[in-house]
């Protein structure tokens, strides 16, 4: 049985520090994968952490 709700643009931009209209963007494009309930659409919590794993940046300087 599914036990986690799906999220709505709105929690997925709090989530990601980014705004609603940029959320919405990147859903439209494809890069934050979605499900459409009639004309709701959510995103998964599995999808949303894969979308932030795959997209994680390792910057920074060089000890020595």
């Amino acid at each position: 049985m599914i036990e986690q709700k799906l999220l709505k643009a709105g929690q997925v931009a709090e989530i990601l520090g980014i705004s609603r209209s940029k959320t919405y963007h990147m859903m439209r494009q494809g890069d934050i994968p979605t499900i459409k309930i009639g004309k709701n659409v959510r995103v998964s919590h599995e999808d949303l952490n894969q979308y932030i794993s795959t997209h994680k940046s390792f910057e920074g300087g060089q000890n020595g």
